[in-house]
């Protein structure tokens, strides 16, 4: 099958190679593709508009609608630099019902497009790059916690450098945004905080290899990918008590109370202090590893397609 591939990034390309029994035409359409998958709803007007072009059929897979964002907004200034995510969710849906067929990434995805928007989806987990993990040698842990996001609201960096200030820890920040007031508290509260826009991949694994803990104190997420990432490099997680975390982790991982930096220093404290717990929470997590290769992902996905 020749296939017309929208994809936001290499990391959704990885899959590609193991996929022998298609071709792909990267970011474009012509009229001899067979189907057209959008691999994120962020690139779903360009696959919509192939689609319409060339009257193929449409696959998009969703990871997530953040159609609760008024509640990440805790001012006037935060309301307003979001207010665009209306229009965004409204131009997504209305694509989506278009579609073929679409694809959650979650169950979690999957209950808000049918329970809010009447769109039916199969669900199907994403895969982690294991490959690129195993190519970095695993290095001595050093005192230092991190998170790895973009720097969006709802990812709530400001309460990692709290709480890693609180715990007297060094907070290493990977992502891309907006760091100005992010700076200003850690300056504000004496916090040892680096950031880093972008890195290397390689370079990312060392220092996630390297943590001692990862934090993602997120108020929305798809699925959550760096989580299970840090998992296969045995470093443990501290997780909000989102519901799609709780999917994937279940009892195997530690949780504060979403948006509650009190109980976030809380668990992290206890968690730094506690060996043992880090290795446990390691140790039971690791299994779930194996439901998120890509070997497993192309198996989910050949279903779909077909």
């Amino acid at each position: 099958m020749l296939i017309s591939y929208f994809y936001p990034n290499k990391l959704h390309r990885l899959f590609v190679p193991y996929a022998t029994n298609h071709k792909f035409l990267d970011n474009s359409c012509t009229k001899e593709v067979d189907l057209i998958y959008c691999g994120s709803a962020s690139r779903l007007d360009k696959a919509m508009a192939a689609k319409q072009e060339y009257a193929k059929p449409l696959i998009c897979w969703v990871w997530d609608l953040p159609c609760f964002w008024r509640e990440w907004a805790r001012n006037n200034a935060e309301f307003n630099e979001h207010a665009w995510r209306d229009k965004y969710i409204e131009n997504t849906v209305s694509n989506l019902r278009k579609c073929d067929r679409v694809i959650s990434a979650s169950k979690y995805t999957q209950k808000i497009l049918n329970g809010k928007y009447d769109l039916k989806s199969e669900q199907a987990y994403f895969y982690v790059d294991l490959e690129g993990i195993n190519g970095t040698p695993l290095p001595i842990k050093k005192g230092y916690v991190i998170q790895i996001s973009r720097l969006a609201l709802n990812k709530r960096f400001d309460h990692s450098v709290r709480a890693a200030s609180a715990v007297d820890r060094k907070l290493i920040c990977i992502g891309t945004g907006k760091t100005e007031v992010l700076k200003q508290l850690a300056q504000s509260i004496l916090a040892d905080v680096e950031f880093n826009a972008s890195v290397p991949r390689v370079k990312l694994v060392e220092l996630l290899k390297q943590a001692e803990v990862l934090l993602s104190p997120s108020l929305h997420e798809g699925w959550g990918m760096t989580p299970i990432e840090a998992i296969y490099c045995g470093t443990p997680i501290l997780l909000s008590d989102l519901e799609v975390f709780k999917e994937v982790y279940g009892d195997s991982a530690i949780y504060h109370r979403k948006d509650d930096v009190e109980d976030m220093k809380d668990k992290l404290g206890r968690l730094i202090e506690d060996k043992a717990l880090q290795k446990k929470i390691v140790k039971d997590c690791l299994p779930l590893v194996s439901d998120f290769t890509i070997p497993k992902f192309i198996e989910r996905w050949e279903k779909l397609i077909r």
